[in-house]
């Protein structure tokens, strides 16, 4: 899952669930608020947590994320309906990947279900949008509960993940949903994650142990945190778009309003899975993108955010977000650009004192992957499930 854009603005962020604890591990000190919760954007270095994320076991306070626990006998079909994500056909103890979109086919946001029991289920969402799930629920045997602030939520992932929470006495994630059914009451409910390629698990708990589990991990564990700053090169990484940042979710104010296919994710809405919300206009708009969001790698240490994207010498879009990556060894970025002039090789116009043109390429992600997988297998059954 990731995280909504900063609320730079925001008046006294509340603490997370988490909070205390993941506080004594703050050596820099440097928070921000996202959700209105309080959300660390380092911990040590940036170099360090993304190494961590990448070679051992990084551990995320997930407690800005959106959660509701829907219930009831129709829970599965208002999931359905409500989100992209095939929660009808989930089994327990499984996961999916969905957006919400509003009726013009636009997204709103994305989403997550994880199926707890065969009528309890967990949405998860970048940002809140209670008003939004109670209309969806009118009328329906279903009930959705914000559990946002109830639960603290502890994301770890990294190759070394299966053996941190191993050597913290945990089970696997798949046997303590299937076991457990329930979101508060149990010592630790999990369910399977991905943070842009890397796969994970997100522990649930009541808020009251928050501090017995984040310490448990962290002294039997080893596991080390990460913040905000370098999740952000993981997701450009992975090519995982951030809402309010990369594009203004459907609704908001000023919002130019973007299709799953115009944010490379049509995969996600694959319009042989029966009815959501949005699907009409869809399959009207399919195939007619007036946008597309892009990720690029650039030759240059100073690009930034709202950088003009040139083809041919003519401003086709902008970049979005940026970040260095020591993967690629440059700065990669979303661009969001016209349809029209979607192609491998651009220029990104550079200010201040080294004014200027630096070429960008067009490169593959774990996300833009899985686009041109169901480009090439439309028609077939899509469920990106876990």
């Amino acid at each position: 899952m990731i995280f909504p854009a900063e609320d730079f603005f925001a008046d006294a962020p509340r603490p997370t669930p988490l909070y205390a604890a993941v506080a004594s591990a703050s050596e820099a000190n440097l928070w921000t608020s996202v959700n209105g919760w309080t959300t660390a954007r380092i911990y040590s270095s940036v170099s360090g947590e993304y190494e961590t994320a990448k070679s051992a076991a990084a551990l995320a306070d997930l407690g800005a994320l959106a959660r509701y626990a829907v219930r009831g006998r129709e829970a599965a079909a208002f999931l359905g309906r409500l989100t992209t994500a095939p929660a009808v056909s989930l089994q327990v103890g499984e996961s999916a990947r969905g957006l919400m979109l509003d009726d013009q086919g636009h997204v709103i946001d994305l989403a997550e279900v994880s199926r707890l029991s065969e009528d309890l289920f967990l949405l998860t969402l970048p940002t809140p949008h209670a008003r939004h799930i109670a209309l969806g629920a009118r009328g329906l045997d279903v009930a959705a509960e914000d559990i946002s602030g109830q639960v603290a939520a502890l994301g770890v992932f990294g190759p070394q993940t299966a053996g941190v929470l191993a050597a913290a006495g945990l089970k696997s994630a798949s046997e303590t949903l299937a076991a457990s059914g329930i979101l508060r009451g149990v010592e630790t409910a999990a369910r399977p994650i991905q943070f842009g390629a890397m796969p994970g698990v997100e522990l649930i708990f009541p808020k009251e142990e928050a501090l017995t589990i984040w310490e448990r991990i962290m002294r039997r564990g080893a596991g080390a945190p990460i913040g905000l700053d370098a999740l952000e090169i993981l997701r450009l990484e992975a090519g995982g778009p951030r809402p309010g940042l990369d594009f203004t979710p459907a609704g908001k104010p000023g919002a130019s309003p973007r299709t799953p296919e115009e944010l490379g994710l049509a995969h996600l809405a694959p319009l042989d899975r029966g009815w959501f919300n949005g699907r009409r206009a869809l399959r009207a708009l399919a195939g007619k993108p007036r946008r597309r969001l892009i990720s690029l790698s650039i030759d240059d240490e100073q690009s930034m955010a709202g950088a003009a994207v040139l083809q041919d010498g003519k401003p086709v879009g902008r970049i979005t977000s940026c970040a260095w990556s020591p993967a690629r060894k440059r700065i990669i970025a979303f661009a969001d650009i016209d349809a029209a002039s979607h192609g491998n090789n651009y220029e990104i116009s550079v200010a201040g004192p080294a004014e200027g043109r630096v070429p960008a390429k067009l490169f593959e992600t774990a996300e833009s992957a899985l686009a041109r997988v169901f480009a090439g297998v439309q028609g077939n059954s899509t469920d990106f499930r876990r």
